[in-house]
C-alpha cells in the first residue's frame, strides 16, 4: 500500500486496488472512493438498516404463531356500535377468521354455524345474548352473512399480508386463552385499547403513531379510563383480572407518582421483530408476584 493523491486533489489518502480513502480538506470529513463495477460503499445507517431488516425477516420466519390483524383507525366504529361485552365476543370470533376471506371458520376450516359460534363464545345457553350480538354486528356491517357463511368485515379485522403501519396483531391462541379466563366485558375493554398501542414500545398512549420516544404521551390511569369509557376506579379493579395462565395482559408501570400501561407482546403486538428483552422481561412474573 502506498500513499498517493487522487488526480485533481490535494487531500491525503490511501490507495489500494482502486480503492482510496482521504480527508476532504474543505469539510474535514473522511471519505472513501472505489470503482463502481467492483465495490459498493454504504453508510453505517444503511448497514444498520440492512441488519435490522434481516433480523426482522428471520424473526418472521421463526414466529409461526397464528395472528389476526386489527385496523387501528377503524375500530372506533365497532365499539361505538357494540356494547363492551359484545366487543369481547367479536374479539374472540376474529381469532377464527379464514386467511384472505374473513370467513369465520372452525379449526378444520369448515364454516362456523351460529351453533358453532355460540359454543365458541360460551353462549350455548344464552341464545338471546348471542343473537342480540349477532344482530347488532350485522346491522352495522361488522359481521356479514352470505349463503349461510358468516364473515368478519375486513375493514376491522383480517388475516393476510399487510404493509399498513396502522395495524395491531392479536395472537389467536393467547386471545382465546384470555377469553376462557376472563369475562367478555373484560376482554371487551381490552378490545377498546387496541387503537392506542404504540409501535416501538407497546405502550398504551394518546399518540400511538409518534416516532420520537421522548414525545410519547403515555396514558395515566385517568387518561386510559376515559379513552375506553370506564371510571378510573373500575379500570383499577378490572386490570388485575385480565390474565391468562400465569401472565398478565397489561402491565402497570409506576414511575415516581405517575402510572403507565403497556400490552403484553405475547398477546398484542405491532412490530414484525422480536420484542426487546426489557418488554419481554416485564411480563415474566407470576400472578402472585413470586
Amino acid at each position: 500500500m502506498a500513499n498517493r493523491k487522487p488526480n485533481g486533489t490535494t487531500d491525503e489518502h490511501r490507495y489500494f486496488s482502486g480503492v482510496f480513502s482521504y480527508v476532504d480538506t474543505e469539510t474535514g470529513e473522511a471519505r472513501v472512493s472505489a470503482p463502481a463495477l467492483t465495490h459498493r460503499v454504504v453508510s453505517h445507517a444503511q448497514t444498520a438498516g440492512y441488519k435490522a431488516e434481516k433480523e426482522a425477516q428471520e424473526w418472521r420466519e421463526r414466529d409461526q404463531r397464528h395472528f389476526t390483524a386489527s385496523n387501528m383507525r377503524n375500530l372506533h366504529e365497532v365499539y361505538s356500535a357494540l356494547t363492551t361485552a359484545q366487543c369481547g365476543y367479536l374479539m374472540r370470533l376474529q381469532c377464527s377468521v379464514e386467511y384472505a376471506t374473513g370467513r369465520i371458520v372452525k379449526p378444520d376450516k369448515s364454516p362456523m354455524t351460529t351453533g358453532d359460534m355460540k359454543r365458541a363464545l360460551g353462549l350455548s345457553r344464552k341464545s338471546s345474548t348471542f343473537y342480540d350480538f349477532l344482530d347488532e354486528a350485522k346491522a352495522h356491517g361488522i359481521i356479514t352473512e352470505s349463503a349461510g357463511n358468516y364473515y368478519v368485515n375486513q375493514r376491522y379485522h383480517f388475516r393476510g399480508a399487510f404493509s399498513d403501519q396502522y395495524v395491531v396483531k392479536s395472537y389467536a391462541t393467547k386471545v382465546k386463552q384470555v377469553y376462557r379466563e376472563v369475562k367478555a366485558a373484560d376482554i371487551g375493554l381490552i378490545y377498546r385499547m387496541l387503537p392506542y398501542v404504540h409501535m416501538e414500545t407497546n405502550a398504551l398512549c394518546d399518540n400511538p403513531f409518534e416516532e420520537d420516544p421522548q414525545k410519547i404521551r403515555w396514558f395515566s390511569r385517568k387518561g386510559l379510563a376515559e379513552a375506553i369509557g370506564v371510571s378510573p376506579s373500575e379500570l383499577s379493579r378490572r386490570l388485575p383480572k385480565m390474565t391468562f395462565g400465569e401472565e398478565y395482559v397489561i402491565a402497570r408501570i409506576k414511575v415516581g407518582g405517575s402510572e403507565k400501561y403497556t400490552f403484553n407482546p405475547n398477546v398484542f403486538y405491532r412490530r414484525n421483530t422480536q420484542p426487546d428483552d426489557t418488554l419481554t422481561a416485564m411480563f415474566n412474573v407470576k400472578k402472585d408476584g413470586k
